[in-house]
């Protein structure tokens, strides 16, 4: 199969909305993630011997709906094939136009205004985008002849649970292949952390992409200048999928016993970046008129930071320094959170 055309940037600023179509980079995907916002001072490590802190999660609020994530796998002008373990409806936009049996692969290719699905039982044209929706929930799909892969891990990632949307993007002149499923089964594919890594640091990754994830999230319907709310790439944060869950385990299980968790400020939801390591202390977040219209991002001492540069945007959690404190110092999930993330809370929203 001719090469995929993935998208990455590694972002050291203010991350804004994946808005489809616009300012997306062509490069292979590294590991290294920087979720990107632009310091409170410490919080935590100020606090008196009076002060009492709880590193409980809030559960008081009224829960909301699970939410669903539409995710930017990649773009191609080459044919793709496509093929799942169970029986996935074709709809043509709207319309149901057909159905493609568990174990039958088709192809799916652009050209000139028209859609075109086939395969050996299969022919179909489309003014309309295609999207395949499993018959049963739990799905998972492959694009068949797929070479995503990641430095230093040795898989390919080129299968994904949910619904597929095959979609062509006006402004890019390309197809983007997209992926539609339920947050929580996003979350058990991030793969911003290793496998091995101590439970607290693990956790804090996971609830803080996740807060991260649902601020991206448009909850309007797709529209041709947004089709999508988040790279898979760590232009917003590295999401590998299905396979990423099977040789990632610990991820997925963190991610489900930490469902539904966020970081929130003054009860609502915030972005919560996160990048490499400081050169001592994070910054403060400054807008572009140079005020710090986020107070919950405001410099924090990293005592396990002996660099002499920062690697990152500098903002929110350094994950070396997290990493450290959770594995010497056993700092639980919601402690880390609370002292990079100042006057937060992590709340269970749905």
């Amino acid at each position: 199969m001719k090469k995929y055309i993935i998208i990455l940037a590694i972002s050291f600023f203010f991350v804004l909305p994946a808005f489809a179509e616009e300012n997306f980079v062509t490069s292979r995907i590294e590991t290294t993630s920087t979720i990107g916002l632009f310091n409170t001072t410490s919080t935590l490590e100020n606090r008196t011997s009076t002060d009492v802190v709880s590193f409980e999660v809030k559960t008081d609020r009224e829960l909301l709906e699970q939410s669903s994530i539409r995710v930017d796998l990649m773009s191609t002008k080459d044919m793709i094939k496509f093929k799942s373990g169970v029986d996935y409806t074709i709809y043509s936009g709207s319309e149901v136009v057909g159905l493609i049996a568990a174990g039958e692969e088709c192809r799916i290719s652009y050209k000139k205004g028209k859609y075109y699905l086939t395969s050996k039982n299969i022919d179909l044209v489309s003014d309309n985008f295609w999207r395949l929706e499993p018959v049963e929930a739990g799905g998972v799909f492959e694009i068949v002849g797929c070479k995503r892969t990641v430095t230093g891990r040795k898989a390919v990632f080129c299968t994904y649970r949910g619904i597929f949307e095959y979609r062509y993007g006006i402004k890019s002149k390309i197809p983007f292949l997209i992926n539609e499923l339920p947050l929580e089964d996003y979350m058990k594919g991030i793969a911003e952390t290793d496998n091995n890594s101590a439970e607290g640091y693990m956790k804090a990754v996971l609830v803080a992409a996740r807060s991260y994830a649902y601020k991206n999230i448009s909850f309007l319907p797709p529209t041709e200048k947004r089709l999508f709310d988040v790279y898979a790439s760590t232009q917003d944060q590295l999401y590998l999928g299905y396979n990423s869950e099977i040789i990632m385990p610990r991820v997925a299980q963190f991610a489900q016993e930490t469902a539904g968790e966020m970081v929130t400020y003054d009860g609502s939801v915030v972005t919560t970046p996160y990048f490499t390591h400081t050169n001592g202390s994070t910054k403060t977040w400054k807008n572009y008129n140079g005020k710090n219209d986020r107070p919950w991002l405001v410099s924090v001492k990293c005592i396990y930071d002996k660099y002499k540069k920062m690697y990152g945007h500098g903002v929110g959690m350094s994950t070396h320094d997290a990493l450290m404190r959770a594995t010497k110092d056993d700092w639980v999930y919601v402690q880390l959170l609370k002292y990079y993330y100042s006057g937060t809370e992590v709340e269970k929203i749905y």
